[in-house]
């Protein structure tokens, strides 16, 4: 799980998963205050394991299983869902650098 870049504190799991689902909202550490944000590959990452599972069953794997339009797009939110959940395990934030 992420610390903070600069007090090497925890960010706990709900915030980052939070930040997420907030279209990437910065995480401010509890600790010493400072302000973090997503990377750029940790955005590319989400999207991709969001996206590329969704398109892989609503494509191939509902039609080959009968399933109804109503029914697969229900299980691929289920599947981004699940996904989500496990993404604060593996994004990046860094310090956002001030801008005058």
């Amino acid at each position: 799980m992420q610390k903070c870049n600069v007090c090497k504190s925890k960010f706990r799991w709900k915030e980052i998963l939070f930040s997420i689902w907030s279209s990437y909202k910065p995480v401010v550490c509890r600790n010493c205050g400072k302000k973090h944000t997503i990377s750029f590959s940790s955005k590319f990452f989400v999207s991709f394991l969001i996206v590329v599972p969704a398109v892989i069953f609503g494509l191939v794997m509902a039609p080959d299983m009968g399933l109804s339009k109503p029914v697969t797009f229900g299980i691929i939110v289920m599947i981004a869902f699940i996904i989500s959940l496990l993404l604060p395990f593996f994004v990046k934030y860094e310090v956002k650098a001030k801008t005058k």
